[in-house]
């Protein structure tokens, strides 16, 4: 396959979407309500304007896309600018040092090529579902092992192919998690490419899903994703000593393989 449909989810960033032209054909979903404040930045044509009652949460919003949106479709959050990859260092006789080069932006037309490729292997491979590396630290990056076929497909980048699954409004700012696991549940197999990855500010950015972080409405969706799925599966410290306790989740999903 060749073509799919971009979003990138926004809310409260106009003028602020990092990977506008890195992506030059994707759509910026936005609440109708501040749909005049992104025009000030960016081109109408590009604007997805979906009800406000639809938005609000990150969930929401990726609820509305999943009924409304064809497949292929790649979700992107807002500040993602562009996409790495991750090189082997080696020797004049070819021999693989054991050191890497991190963070190695790939330039728009190479990033394209990396989503289409990504599209083909999972539907070659029946994977629905897949995503990229979300440890980018070339310390982690192991050579013979380019992609993983049972990990997390995390929120900044996700690409669905048809499948039957939505996100689940209970679960909150976890639902990247219990996607994964929902996928993961019945066919036995994500895709997740471990070269690439994606140069995103997370935390750091004012507006997005940022703004309505609290400790207790993480703890909140904690306790949700983890009633569902069992503690087994996913846990995360509770109480925390830290906020990143509540944001990274210990994952043991009991499938062979890699």
């Amino acid at each position: 396959m060749s073509s799919y449909n971009t979003i990138i989810l926004s809310f409260k960033r106009a003028g602020r979407v990092a990977g506008y032209e890195y992506f030059p054909d994707a759509l910026i979903c936005v609440p109708e309500s501040q749909r005049d404040e992104y025009a000030k930045h960016y081109d109408a044509r590009r604007l997805l304007v979906i009800p406000d009652e639809r938005d609000g949460l990150c969930v929401k919003k990726r609820i509305w896309i999943m009924e409304n949106i064809g497949r292929p479709l790649l979700m992107l959050d807002d500040d993602v600018d562009c996409l790495t990859t991750t090189q082997g260092v080696y020797d004049e006789q070819g021999r693989f040092t054991g050191n890497s080069k991190q963070f190695i932006k790939l330039s728009p037309q190479e990033a394209e090529r990396v989503i289409i490729d990504g599209f083909n292997l999972a539907h070659q491979m029946g994977a629905v579902f897949w995503g990229l590396n979300v440890n980018t630290d070339g310390r982690n990056y192991q050579q013979y092992k380019p992609f993983t076929l049972s990990g997390m497909v995390l929120g900044p980048f996700q690409a669905h192919l048809p499948h039957e699954f939505n996100y689940d409004l209970r679960t909150g700012t976890k639902q990247d998690y219990d996607m994964s696991l929902q996928v993961l549940n019945k066919y036995r197999l994500t895709l997740r490419l471990n070269k690439y990855g994606y140069s995103c500010k997370y935390g750091n950015n004012q507006g997005g899903s940022v703004s309505q972080r609290t400790q207790q409405i993480e703890e909140g969706y904690c306790r949700a994703v983890m009633r569902k799925w069992g503690s087994k599966i996913i846990s995360y410290r509770i109480p925390p000593r830290k906020m990143t306790d509540l944001l990274n989740g210990r994952v043991n999903v009991p499938i062979h393989g890699v």
